[in-house]
């Protein structure tokens, strides 16, 4: 067969169907984005500190979810967290190895700030040692943003302290529909690391 008669053959390409499945979950997810995106803002991590008042979700310390996490550079230089999911100890020293043992204890506070916007507290904390005093400023300062509008610094040694609003403030907190669970999805969404070939670790191990 020559190379003309080749290119009269036409290939007739496969049947593409329509995925019903891959569909429902398009509109699902596009259901939880809604009251993200209807204000304009993307949930993310961020400090409490960087809000004037902030209000925590849930109604104790037993409410925020607690986790290994490590805080490591991208190749942009930019501090990035993720959160260490790891059930094999082995696996889990090796990669605490290759992250120089930078993994530590984080708690997952999600909060809504005065304006409205919604982020999540990701923060390391401990309950011993020189750092002690941190973590129980943290669990302070979260226990009681759940229950009124408090402002948070951050004080060095003293670790974060509170304080209420000079005049008061009357509003409710607007958090969004959407739950902790979902909320915590969306953020660490591709910030999770379960082995030792995850991107991050493989960049900071070098």
């Amino acid at each position: 067969m020559d190379n003309e008669t080749q290119n009269k053959i036409k290939t007739v390409p496969s049947k593409i169907k329509f995925d019903f499945d891959q569909a429902k979950t398009t509109t699902q997810q596009s259901l939880e984005m809604e009251d993200a995106v209807a204000s304009g803002q993307e949930i993310d991590e961020e400090s409490p500190t960087q809000h004037k008042f902030v209000r925590f979700r849930g109604d104790n310390w037993e409410d925020c979810i607690k986790v290994h996490g490590v805080k490591l550079l991208d190749p942009d230089g930019e501090d990035i967290k993720y959160v260490v999911q790891i059930q094999d100890p082995t696996t889990f020293s090796k990669v605490n190895m290759m992250c120089d043992f930078k993994i530590k204890e984080y708690v997952i506070a999600p909060y809504v700030s005065d304006t409205g916007v919604e982020r999540i507290w990701f923060v390391n904390y401990k309950w011993g040692g020189k750092a002690a005093k941190k973590g129980l400023s943290i669990r302070k300062a979260v226990e009681l943003g759940q229950k009124e509008w408090i402002k948070i610094n951050w004080e060095g040694k003293r670790g974060f302290v509170t304080r209420p609003p000079g005049v008061g403030l009357s509003i409710e907190p607007e958090f969004s529909t959407m739950t902790t669970e979902e909320i915590i999805e969306l953020v660490f969404e591709d910030r999770i690391i379960t082995d030792a070939k995850h991107e991050a670790v493989l960049n900071n191990w070098g």
